[in-house]
C-alpha cells in the first residue's frame, strides 16, 4: 500500500454471515434483500477464499435478526454453529496444550478471520480478562455480531476441552433487558449489559484445562500457514469517526464523552481529532448527536428499559433533556414512540 492509497476497510472470512444465511434459508426467508441492504454482493460466497466487508457482516446479522424475529439471534447462531467452520484459526488454536495456550494462539492469529476485531488479554491474579474492541467498525450498530463473537469463543473453548467451560463473568456494552436469562443459561455465569466494555473473564482453573484436541505436530505444521495468512491482513485503522463513536458510547453514561477525553483515549490532540473528523466531513458534536439518536432508536425498542435509564445511558442529566432531544429527532415523545411500538407488536402477534 502506498502512502497515498486510501485505508483498506476491515474484512472477514464471513463465518457468521454464512451461518446466518443457512438459518434464514431454513426458515424460508429470502436472504437476497438483506444482503443487498447490508452492501454484501450475492456472488461473495462463490469462492471460499473471497473475503467480505466486516461492516457488511455486522449489518447483515442485524437485518437477519429482525427478519427472523429473534432478538437473541447472535447467541442462538453461535449455539448452532460448528467452530471448525472458522477454518485455519480453529485448527491452530485447537492443537494447543491447554486452554491458556490456545487463547494465546487466538490472540495472535484471530485477525485471519476478522480484521475488525481486536482482542486484548490482561492477566490478573485470579485469571484472565479478555476485552473485545472494534477497529474500523461502529460498535453501537453491532449487537448480534458481538453476541455471536463472544458466544462462539466460549463454544469453541467447550469444544476443544470437552468440558462445560463457564466464564466468571461476561459483559457487553449495549443495553438489553429481555432475554438476559437466555444468556446466563448459555454462559452459566452473570451477564452484564450496558457495561463500559465488552469483556469475558476466565479463572486460572479454566485456563489450565487440557485440550482433548491437543496435537503438537499439527500445531508445528500450521504455524507457518498462520504466519503467512497473518501477513496478508494489514488493514489500516479506518475511519476516525468509528473510533470516536466507540469511545463515546462507552463514556456517555458516565458524563465523560467530551472531545478532550476522547482525544486522549485515541492518543490524539483535540486539534488533530477535530481536523481528522473535518476531513471525514463531520464534527465531534455531530458524531455525538447522531450516535445518541441511533442509540435512542435501539433502546426505545427495549420495553423493560425505563426511559429514565435510557436518558442516563445517553448521557443526559435527566429525563426532561432526553424528552426534548427525542422530540427534536422524531417529532414525538419517547413514551409515544414506545406506545406505538407496543401496538405494532400486538398486531404482529395477532397475525
Amino acid at each position: 500500500m502506498t502512502e497515498d492509497a486510501p485505508p483498506q476497510a476491515p474484512t472477514v472470512t464471513g463465518f457468521a454471515t454464512k451461518r446466518a444465511l443457512a438459518a434464514l434459508q431454513k426458515r424460508n426467508i429470502a436472504p437476497r434483500p438483506l444482503l443487498l441492504r447490508a452492501g454484501l454482493p450475492e456472488h461473495a460466497f462463490d469462492k471460499p477464499e473471497r473475503r467480505l466487508s466486516a461492516e457488511g457482516q455486522v449489518k447483515f446479522l442485524e437485518y437477519a435478526a429482525e427478519a427472523m424475529g429473534d432478538p437473541a439471534f447472535g447467541l442462538h447462531l453461535a449455539e448452532q454453529s460448528n467452530p471448525r467452520e472458522a477454518g485455519l484459526l480453529f485448527y491452530i488454536v485447537s492443537a494447543a496444550r491447554n486452554l491458556g495456550e490456545a487463547l494465546a494462539l487466538f490472540a495472535r492469529y484471530h485477525r485471519i478471520v476478522n480484521e475488525g476485531a481486536r482482542w486484548k488479554f490482561v492477566r490478573r491474579p485470579e485469571g484472565l480478562l479478555v476485552e473485545v474492541n472494534y477497529v474500523g467498525i461502529s460498535r453501537h450498530r453491532s449487537i448480534q455480531n458481538m453476541e455471536f463473537r463472544i458466544a462462539i469463543v466460549v463454544k469453541t473453548m467447550r469444544e476443544i476441552t470437552g468440558r462445560d467451560v463457564r466464564p466468571i463473568r461476561v459483559a457487553c456494552v449495549h443495553a438489553r433487558t429481555g432475554d438476559v436469562r437466555e444468556f446466563e443459561r448459555f454462559y452459566g455465569c452473570p451477564v452484564e449489559f450496558g457495561a463500559p466494555s465488552d469483556q469475558l473473564e476466565l479463572s486460572n482453573e479454566t485456563l489450565a484445562l487440557p485440550l482433548i484436541t491437543e496435537d503438537p505436530h499439527l500445531l508445528e505444521a500450521l504455524r507457518p500457514l498462520g504466519e503467512e495468512a497473518l501477513r496478508a491482513r494489514k488493514t489500516a485503522a479506518g475511519s476516525v469517526r468509528f473510533l470516536v463513536e466507540n469511545e463515546v458510547q462507552r463514556l456517555l453514561p458516565h458524563g465523560q464523552a467530551r472531545a478532550e477525553t476522547i482525544a486522549k483515549a485515541l492518543a490524539l490532540s483535540v486539534r488533530t481529532l477535530r481536523r481528522r473528523l473535518s476531513e471525514e466531513g463531520t464534527t465531534f458534536a455531530e458524531v455525538v448527536g447522531e450516535l445518541r439518536r441511533s442509540l435512542a432508536s435501539q433502546y426505545i425498542n427495549e420495553p423493560d428499559l425505563a426511559l429514565s435509564h435510557i436518558a442516563w445511558l445517553l448521557g443526559y442529566e435527566g429525563l426532561t433533556s432526553f424528552n426534548h432531544a427525542f422530540k427534536r429527532w422524531t417529532g414525538r415523545s419517547p413514551s409515544a414512540a414506545r406506545a406505538d411500538i407496543g401496538q405494532k407488536k400486538q398486531k404482529l402477534g395477532r397475525t
